[in-house]
């Protein structure tokens, strides 16, 4: 929603106190300077959370939370940047700046979330009639699903009569017949003014959105209908692609057992809840998005991810897809994605429902227990046509795991497959790892993406990120201090993503009044961007260091710099070697082994005349145009 600026911003952050909004979360002790508790975002016995109620920010050292008053209201209330602003300026009774326009479009979908959430109480309503819900109800008995379920799910029921949510909607809303085909509830008959409902005879499933609104439904029919689900289109309100199904039921249970289990359908979600499996989400249909995959980690530390669907051919094609999906947003992050093998290859729900031995509860919980690594089911699917035991087998075979094992990023784990694979294969180990380095050349994998990890593991502790901080710090210095790093810094990008952006909300500033001003300009223009105020307790931290150090400013400029441009040589030289090693040709070995031999002597120059900063970036800088280093 649009109707919030920085001025928005700025007054609801003067009104809403930050020790007064912790408080209503956390009991709060005065340590010096700063407020101290137990931590809300993690258990802990010792308390390490802190509240610093002059910068307006806070902090957990133990688990690394933090931010500002907006980031507290956004992580304890798990909603967005404006919903958190809209929360407190209604606590605060700051008036937003909605145009006319914008107004018009919250109350439309306001109105649009309402007609949804009676839609639902009509559909649960008519499911508990004793006459006009039995066949429904029938067949969630059939399914297994208690009193229990059906109300937490908030399952309903569409009668078979065309017109009976629409007038119904007709006089609980008032709504005209166009506002009900805008929504998605009604449609329109071709080339007439008449109306019908889009749901007719159908258990009503509703989808709700992460706060727990519902947004739309899915409807299953309980007749012969050739369509078993209809879906409610997308709304100003529902996007497909972009929810997952009882993500609001699971989102507790997923951070308290720090992992989440996906699976297909609407019932393979609800059995999995009935049956105790509550972290369990559902991607309602479609194949897994970007936008579903970053759902899916946002409320588990570890980034553990269990892949559940259908043993048919269309439930293994989503899993592919699905890992592709995930693999997009796994780099810098993490994703730990295991592949559940449903026992007797039924789909969850029928596992869980079933009676057999090796199935049930039990027989779920063990599969999800022994769910492989999505490595190892990659490998064992490529070969599960392969006779293995024959010579042509083993060659197939080997092939086929080849470009499996070159996708392996981390060079000892590369190395630990192979050796595994090749004994599984009957294979030798060095013939093995060679197709895998060739096709790794041969595709360039690893260039130079995959050398930067090694380079940040191996190379001296520079500290380049520490000392991008610490240029970020002299901003907070004094006026003149300001004015001369936006000067010094002007064509410099900072090569961590957030301290760049952090820079650029420095950098448009322009006049302030005193430093509290300054800080609470650069609070208001970082607000929307959750990971810069995780870091603006550690600015602040830095700033005051560099204050009590009382040293000149040019010194400390100079360290920066230095530090930072001796971990970009550092970064660039190996990069440079690792191309070597892969075995380019002659000619452009010689060209990046003269281009290695140019870096020494920027390095040398440097510890000669480290005063000569700025001369030994514009030479490494020239040296690299045009590179990816």
């Amino acid at each position: 929603m649009k109707g919030v600026n920085n001025e928005v911003i700025s007054d609801v952050r003067n009104r809403a106190k930050i020790t007064d909004i912790v408080s209503e979360l956390v009991v709060l002790k005065r340590v010096g300077n700063n407020f101290k508790g137990l931590c809300p975002f993690h258990n802990e016995k010792t308390p390490s959370f802190y509240v610093n109620p002059e910068k307006g920010i806070f902090k957990c050292f133990g688990c690394n939370e933090g931010g500002d008053v907006f980031t507290f209201v956004q992580k304890t209330k798990r909603i967005d940047f404006l919903d958190a602003v809209r929360d407190l300026a209604q606590k605060t009774g700051v008036q937003l700046l909605d145009t006319a326009a914008d107004q018009a479009e919250y109350d439309r979908r306001s109105s649009m979330l309402l007609l949804y959430q009676q839609t639902a109480e009509y559909f649960s309503r008519l499911l508990m009639d004793s006459q006009q819900g039995a066949v429904a109800r029938d067949y969630l008995e059939r399914r297994g699903l208690d009193d229990y379920t059906i109300q937490k799910f908030k399952l309903g029921y569409a009668p078979p009569a065309w017109d009976g949510l629409l007038n119904y909607l007709s006089e609980a809303s008032k709504a005209s017949p166009e506002t009900l085909a805008e929504a998605g509830l009604v449609r329109r008959k071709p080339d007439t003014n008449q109306f019908y409902d889009l749901f007719r005879n159908r258990l009503m499933i509703p989808i709700h959105d992460e706060q727990g609104r519902v947004i739309a439904f899915g409807g299953r029919t309980m007749g012969d209908d050739q369509v078993k689900y209809i879906n409610s289109p997308e709304s100003a309100i529902y996007t497909k692609g972009e929810h997952l199904f009882a993500l609001h039921q699971a989102k507790d249970s997923i951070r308290e057992r720090d992992s989440v289990i996906v699976v297909e359908g609407y019932f393979d979600a609800i059995t999995a809840h009935r049956y105790g499996f509550t972290n369990t989400v559902a991607t309602l249909g479609t194949a897994l998005t970007e936008r579903q995959g970053k759902l899916l980690v946002r409320f588990t530390e570890s980034r553990r991810v269990f892949l559940c669907f259908d043993a048919d051919a269309a439930g293994q094609k989503a899993i592919d897809r699905g890992m592709e999906t995930l693999g997009t947003i796994a780099e810098g992050i993490g994703i730990e994605m295991r592949v559940i093998k449903v026992p007797e290859g039924k789909d969850p729900d029928e596992c869980l429902r079933s009676t057999d031995s090796s199935a049930g509860p039990t027989g779920f919980h063990e599969a999800v227990q022994n769910a492989q690594l999505l490595l190892d089911y990659q490998l064992e699917k490529s070969i599960a046509q392969v006779d293995v035991h024959t010579a042509g087998g083993k060659i197939e075979a080997a092939k086929l795991v080849v470009p499996i094992l070159a996708g392996i990023k981390n060079a000892v784990a590369r190395g630990e497959y192979a050796r595994t694979w090749s004994m599984r294969l009957a294979v030798r180990e060095e013939d093995l790892l060679t197709d895998v380095a060739q096709y790794r050349r041969q595709r360039k994998i690893g260039e130079p993406e995959t050398a930067r990890p090694a380079i940040a593991k191996n190379a001296p502790k520079v500290g380049s990120n520490e000392a991008e901080l610490q240029l970020l710090a002299l901003y907070l210095q004094s006026s003149q201090d300001y004015d001369l790093m936006r000067r010094r810094l002007a064509d410099q990008r900072l090569h961590d993503a957030v301290y760049q952006r952090m820079k650029e909300a420095m950098d448009g500033l322009g006049r302030f009044i005193s430093a509290e001003d300054f800080w609470a300009q650069l609070q208001d223009r970082l607000a929307p961007d959750l990971e810069a105020t995780q870091r603006l307790w550690d600015l602040s931290a830095k700033a005051e260091e560099i204050r009590q150090q009382k040293l000149p400013i040019s010194v400390i400029l100079k360290d920066s710099e230095s530090r930072i441009v001796r971990e970009k040589l550092i970064r660039a030289t190996n990069a440079l070697s690792i191309q070597i090693k892969q075995k380019p040709g002659e000619e452009e070995e010689e060209k990046l082994s003269l281009m290695i031999l140019q870096l020494k002597g920027i390095e040398m120059e440097l510890q000669r005349a480290p005063d000569g900063i700025e001369e030994v970036k514009r030479k490494l800088d020239d040296l690299l145009v045009g590179t990816k280093l």
